[in-house]
């Protein structure tokens, strides 16, 4: 081989490496508010005390409510009246509301484990998607709607916020898929795989829609991607997929 086509093959091979990285950062999107709050979470060491993805909690000796609530299960929002005074507890350990009331600042004073005060540690971004993670996994705000308040329960009962994240709302690693996550509900990417609620049937039911099967470049990320979305068809009613889409759609009324 002359040495001229030798540095045509490695130019050529240089350019479709740096093709192939534009292309991958162009179609792979940034993880979702939610999704960085987490991150935020984890790295401010938030689940120490809250437990895994602020899913557990843990005990506090000497604290008049027994113990540091997690940010599931509903207990935040007996803490936090709205977003206002769970930022203040980001920000200053406890709302002024509590601070200000002996009868609520005597439970706490004698815990040994404390709320941190964030201020001027955390700011900017990181605040607000540490907010929306907090918001999220602890459902601080849900539909008032009756049939959409019944489809979180029934996606709750089906387990897609297992892959959804919190509300439907993260952005779960899927390494081979097309987007390399799988996109939450209220982001961008969700709209360009279900156009309309009726594909969103469609990928409920039997785990894709027509449209995107069609397709054999879609159809081969949707066939090699490792977490697949599973068929419900049998197991969900009509009933209960309409409570699903109308859950789907005010989340992405609401997004975070």
């Amino acid at each position: 081989m002359s040495r001229r086509l030798a540095f045509i093959l490695i130019v050529l091979a240089a350019l479709a490496v740096a093709a192939w990285l534009v292309l991958r950062r162009a179609r792979t999107p940034a993880p979702s508010r939610v999704q960085r709050g987490y991150q935020v979470a984890d790295a401010k060491g938030c689940f120490a005390c809250h437990g895994p993805g602020g899913l557990r909690g843990m005990a506090n000796p000497g604290y008049g409510l027994d113990e540091i609530p997690p940010f599931a299960g509903g207990l935040v929002t007996m803490y936090a009246k709205d977003e206002a005074e769970l930022r203040e507890w980001i920000l200053d350990g406890a709302p002024k509301r509590i601070r200000d009331d002996p009868a609520q600042w005597k439970l706490r004073e004698r815990a040994i484990i404390q709320m941190p005060a964030w201020r001027g540690l955390i700011e900017g971004e990181e605040l607000e998607d540490l907010v929306a993670y907090v918001k999220a996994v602890s459902d601080l705000e849900t539909p008032q709607e009756e049939q959409a308040s019944a489809g979180r329960k029934t996606a709750e009962r089906l387990g897609c916020f297992n892959c959804h994240g919190p509300q439907g709302r993260g952005s779960t690693p899927n390494p081979l898929s097309f987007k390399g996550v799988i996109p939450p509900w209220d982001g961008p990417e969700f709209a360009e795989l279900a156009r309309d609620e009726g594909e969103i049937r469609e990928w409920i039911l039997y785990g894709r829609p027509r449209r995107l099967l069609e397709q054999p470049a879609a159809r081969f990320f949707l066939d090699r991607q490792p977490i697949k979305m599973p068929a419900y068809q049998g197991h969900v009613t009509e009933a209960e997929l309409g409570e699903l889409l109308a859950y789907i759609r005010w989340v992405r009324q609401h997004p975070y």
